[in-house]
């Protein structure tokens, strides 16, 4: 199936400079074929720091270059620039946790309807938008299996892959069993890796054709490694307990999970040999007696960031905070190191979506839980040990997740239904220098 009636649309860099940004990523299927359609190029540039369908979807964008003429004016701080929610009109139903892909361009999100989930892709330009419900066409009867059976149809844990066109997700295919499946725009989606038992919690290698996911076909939880092109199967971890909560690091050779029961987890790593590629023994990064949940890493590859359960209850509900440790080849944080890695407390735990990096790898996005101003926004500049407060105008926030281009994404409560609010701030790659002076963390006293 050929891709070429995608509209190029705007990607934003990996690399920044005063002179601006460039990135090329090419369109794929799900089996990886090159089609060769390339997407727009963006340079930020004196007075102009968005793409055309972003300065039409935030019309505060033109204020804000007013304001701010220089590159360098532009990027000071941590700026909220506007807010506003992502589906125009009254919505009666529930929607959640946004994705967004690599390059910011397209994102996805959960329609919750009586207990069942769709996901919805669409992008900011409005060129594009898609229902993933997978359906099941039984030989028997079709229309039930399109009418009665797609009602009961369960999808979620969209992930996009690194050409920001290809997806994986959970589903059960209307019909119970859950599966991996990917998919493509302009392409139909597929299962992977298929099991009687749950499988979950997908997330595509940041450089590889292949994706780690979550799978109970051993009797426990277990993480495992499909490549798309061999359908090879690994498993990675054995524990006794639950393995959950896999991510990546950048070179696509390690990966950090949660692993433990329904009382404690700690955090593990499992790494890549480089000369035979063999996957090694996974190893301890985290032990103590804390609940350790949801990592996530820094875009550089430097840091983890995860749940910790502050060892205290305020009216019978579990305090959490946001921790980040250093990666250190071989290295165990015990105790009495971890009490002292505090970055963020009293916060609402995501599981969904986990602590939120800025692309430059120097700040924590959180909710801090008070429910009485609503759980407001926080950023957290890791280095400076400046904490920044945003006025979203939004009440009960949760699931947050910036995009490259520096679109926060949360959840929030509108009557009784939740939904999903973009926040354009001034922290995406193409105005954020990656590589700025770092010095020690600054961790927050407990």
């Amino acid at each position: 199936m050929s891709l070429s009636f995608i509209k190029p649309l705007i990607a934003a860099s990996l690399l920044v400079s005063t002179a601006g940004c460039h990135l090329n990523i090419l369109s794929k299927t799900p089996d990886d074929k090159d089609y060769g359609v390339p997407l727009t190029e963006f340079y930020a540039k004196d007075q102009s720091y968005f793409p055309d369908f972003i300065r039409k979807f935030f019309p505060g964008v033109s204020r804000f270059e007013t304001d701010n003429p220089s590159l360098s004016q532009a990027r000071s701080d941590v700026v909220m620039i506007e807010v506003r929610p992502l589906n125009d009109g009254q919505v009666k139903t529930n929607e959640a946790n946004l994705s967004w892909s690599a390059d910011g361009v397209y994102l996805g999100f959960e329609l919750l309807e009586d207990g069942f989930r769709k996901i919805m892709l669409k992008d900011l330009a409005g060129n594009f938008a898609r229902e993933l419900k997978v359906i099941p066409k039984g030989p028997n009867n079709f229309l039930d299996g399109m009418v009665v059976k797609s009602a009961q149809s369960y999808n979620a844990g969209l992930r996009w892959s690194r050409d920001s066109t290809r997806y994986a997700f959970m589903s059960n295919g209307g019909i119970g069993e859950y599966n991996i499946y990917v998919g493509a725009v302009g392409a139909q989606e597929k299962s992977v890796a298929s099991s009687p038992t749950k499988d979950g919690y997908a997330v595509w290698s940041p450089v590889s054709n292949e994706i780690s996911f979550v799978s109970a076909r051993s009797g426990n939880g277990d993480i495992y490694l499909v490549d798309l092109k061999t359908k090879k199967v690994d498993r990675l971890s054995s524990s006794n307990g639950v393995d959950i909560f896999p991510e990546w690091f950048p070179n696509g050779n390690r990966l950090v999970y949660s692993s433990g029961d329904a009382l404690n987890h700690d955090l593990f790593l499992v790494n890549r040999e480089k000369r035979n590629g063999a996957w090694e023994t996974p190893q301890q990064l985290t032990s103590w007696t804390r609940d350790d949940l949801r990592p996530t890493v820094s875009p550089d590859g430097r840091y983890v960031a995860f749940y910790s359960d502050a060892g205290e209850e305020i009216g019978g509900v579990k305090k959490w905070n946001i921790m980040v440790v250093p990666y250190v080849k071989g290295k165990t944080y015990n105790d009495s190191e971890l009490q002292n890695m505090v970055v963020a407390k009293d916060v609402v735990i995501d599981l969904n979506t986990g602590p939120a990096w800025s692309p430059d790898s120097r700040k924590i996005f959180y909710v801090k839980r008070d429910p009485s101003v609503e759980n407001p926004i926080y950023a957290y500049d890791l280095f400076s040990g400046r904490d920044y407060f945003f006025k979203t105008n939004t009440r009960m926030n949760r699931d947050i997740l910036l995009s490259k281009l520096g679109i926060l994404s949360f959840r929030a409560q509108v009557g009784v239904w939740d939904r999903v609010f973009v926040a354009l701030t001034n922290q995406g790659t193409q105005l954020q220098e990656p590589n700025r002076l770092r010095t020690k963390i600054h961790y927050q006293k407990l």
